[in-house]
């Protein structure tokens, strides 16, 4: 499946906080009410295996995450009915800015959202991830254990916002999102939503 058409057409990624309930536990999150969510740009979205970050990024945050594209548009869509607006499912990195949360733009750089290939999947709740840094395992964790499930999030977020082809939604990470450096080679690994590497590089 052609993931770069859709990308083409994407207008806004919905990513969600903490949402894998080990992850939760490691930052002490014990409410269970609606979950933080926020905006990337598409302009964040890169299938390349080279990554190139803004020269003022002193610090970043890798996460391996599952991210569903939408294929339709879609307003208050009932969670039995997502998956009739799937285009299909991938395997992401929700690269986050640490040094800028408290200036509310640890999400908006170009190309902190590297991305696999589109696929079909029997069952979201059921998917495996994983995130290698420099041949070392850093994240594993399965759907299973995210708190609100991707079908959950997208009737909830349709409730929202109008969802438009090529819209995607990012899951959530497991536990220990790790802070990477500039020469880093990120491997992010799933039986189901297939494999994609990326090596980080600082932008001249």
């Amino acid at each position: 499946m052609n993931i770069q058409a859709y990308l083409k057409e994407t207008r806004k990624i919905i990513g969600v906080g903490p949402n894998f309930k080990a992850f939760r536990a490691q930052k002490g999150i014990t409410h269970e009410e609606d979950p933080f969510l926020f905006i990337k740009s598409p302009q964040s979205l890169t299938v390349e295996t080279d990554i190139y970050l803004p020269p003022q990024l002193t610090e970043f945050i890798c996460e391996v995450e599952m991210a569903v594209i939408i294929g339709q548009e879609a307003r208050n869509i009932a969670e039995e009915d997502v998956a009739s607006i799937v285009a299909g499912y991938a395997i992401a990195n929700d690269m986050t800015a640490s040094a800028h949360f408290d200036t509310g733009r640890f999400k908006m750089f170009d190309q902190m959202t590297p991305i696999g290939q589109m696929v079909s999947i029997a069952d979201p709740h059921q998917v495996d991830l994983e995130m290698w840094v420099n041949g070392n395992l850093i994240q594993k964790d399965n759907t299973v254990n995210l708190l609100f499930s991707s079908n959950w999030l997208i009737s909830h977020i349709s409730r929202m916002t109008t969802l438009c082809k090529g819209d995607i939604i990012l899951t959530g990470t497991p536990s220990n999102p790790m802070t990477c450096q500039i020469g880093d080679v990120v491997e992010m690994k799933s039986p189901q939503l297939g494999n994609h590497h990326f090596t980080i590089h600082k932008e001249l």
